[in-house]
């Protein structure tokens, strides 16, 4: 009978041999067995809840980035209108399509009123700032004007769709004490007060535009002070200038002063010291000009001509197209071709002055024989018509004399007051005012005024 062998027992050679060669077996079995794919008909084993491994998740691996997504990025544009250039050329410069261009035109004369802003009408120094998103579609418009910086135009893409709208953007005012010295002309002592002289010139012309000729009245020596308010921005920038609100100016032969004044009506003029409106029959210049290219003279060689001729006017050189106003009320006495003149506009004024503009390239359209016109009104504009070597302006000043006109040189001081002075109920405030005004022009020049200033407004 065979022994069987017991749990424990050690085997014998023959069915160890026999062990050792099926244990073979199943390793070769299972070793050919793991690379097998199962049938198509097969059941693939689950994982069941009991088992301790955790599931792997092959979808979420395949959607989880390896980096970062790129951010998306923006393009901020800044620029300014050069001379003589519109609005879609500007934005065209800058590599925006002339569609993308005219879409921003297109809302802007859509969402602003005509009357605020013109996108047809640019001038050189507006500044825009143009924001593009990461595919160079527009996003966004800023624009400001040079002589309105607080005011803003602002274009913006809501919801896909493009839309302007106009923001006015709240102004801190500081009063500020400009004083100077004449060297060589009024520019260049404005500049060394640390001014712009470009925005300031103008302003102080305006105030004494009856009396002085800054371009030729102004010698060596003369002295000016004024108080002028600046105006800042919420970031602190200046954004402009405002009033000129009382002004000085000393010469060798005359001074003058001006304080602004508003009435109860709400008409804001300058006044003497005595309160004597600064207004006068006529202003002290046609227009602005460069330079007096010819003046008034009995003997003066011709260019054309090449001989010496008499020059009973003044000749202003300034560029094509300057605009020319008439230096007093009046009425038009002619207008039209005026052989060696050229193109030519003659006014009559009262108490027996007339004023004539020659070398016209145009007149105001409309303008004709008859026609009344104001002071300072545009009445044609520069050029170079009839016997001219350049664009400039022929002036001509009648008076008259034993009962006819005669051509005097309009350099001379024959001006009249013609304004009405502050009404003798309001005297004693506007005194008051003045007299607060005059200690501010003895500070120095950059001093900053931090007191109330008065606000010229008087209570009926």
């Amino acid at each position: 009978m065979p022994v069987r062998a017991y749990k424990g027992q050690p085997k014998s050679p023959k069915s160890r041999k026999r062990w050792v060669f099926f244990c073979l077996l199943i390793s070769v079995s299972m070793l050919f067995g793991l690379g097998k794919e199962p049938a198509k008909d097969e059941p693939i084993a689950k994982m069941t809840k009991e088992s301790s491994a955790e599931p792997v998740s092959v979808e979420a691996d395949l959607i989880l980035p390896l980096t970062p997504p790129p951010e998306s990025k923006s393009t901020r544009i800044m620029g300014y209108i050069a001379n003589n250039e519109n609005l879609t050329e500007a934005f065209m410069s800058e590599d925006i399509s002339r569609a993308d261009a005219l879409e921003l035109i297109d809302v802007l004369h859509r969402d602003i009123k005509r009357s605020s802003f013109n996108p047809n009408i640019v001038r050189r120094g507006d500044r825009y700032e143009l924001e593009l998103d990461s595919h160079s579609t527009i996003q966004s418009l800023k624009y400001t004007r040079q002589n309105d910086r607080e005011t803003q135009f602002i274009v913006e893409r809501i919801d896909g769709q493009l839309k302007a709208r106009q923001e006015n953007q709240p102004l801190k005012r500081e009063a500020i004490i400009v004083s100077g010295r004449i060297k060589d002309n009024i520019w260049n002592a404005l500049r060394e007060t640390g001014e712009n002289p470009a925005l300031l010139c103008d302003k102080l012309e305006y105030v004494f535009e009856y009396y002085i000729d800054f371009y030729n009245d102004c010698r060596t020596g003369d002295q000016f002070t004024l108080v002028v308010e600046k105006l800042y921005g919420k970031s602190g920038a200046f954004v402009r200038y405002g009033d000129i609100l009382t002004a000085q100016y000393e010469g060798d032969k005359e001074s003058f002063q001006a304080f602004l004044y508003t009435d109860s009506k709400g008409n804001r003029n300058y006044y003497d010291a005595k309160g004597h409106s600064l207004q006068a029959l006529f202003l002290r210049k046609p227009l602005n000009f460069t330079r007096i290219s010819s003046p008034f003279t009995t003997r003066r060689f011709h260019p054309i001509l090449k001989k010496y001729t008499r020059h009973h006017g003044v000749d202003y050189a300034a560029p094509y197209g300057t605009k020319v106003w008439a230096i007093a009320n009046g009425k038009v006495s002619f207008v039209g071709r005026k052989g060696p003149l050229g193109n030519y506009i003659e006014i009559e004024h009262n108490n027996g002055y007339k004023t004539g503009y020659g070398h016209l390239k145009g007149f105001v359209r409309g303008l004709r024989k008859g026609q009344r016109v104001n002071q300072k009104q545009t009445i044609g504009y520069v050029g170079s018509t009839g016997r001219s070597t350049g664009p400039h302006l022929h002036f001509n000043f009648y008076a008259t004399v034993n009962g006819k006109y005669k051509l005097i040189n309009p350099t001379r001081k024959i001006n009249r007051p013609a304004g009405q002075s502050i009404p003798e109920k309001y005297m004693a405030y506007f005194h008051q005012q003045r007299d607060q005004y005059l200690a501010l022009l003895d500070r120095k020049n950059g001093s900053i005024v931090t007191t109330a200033l008065p606000t010229g407004v008087v209570a009926e």
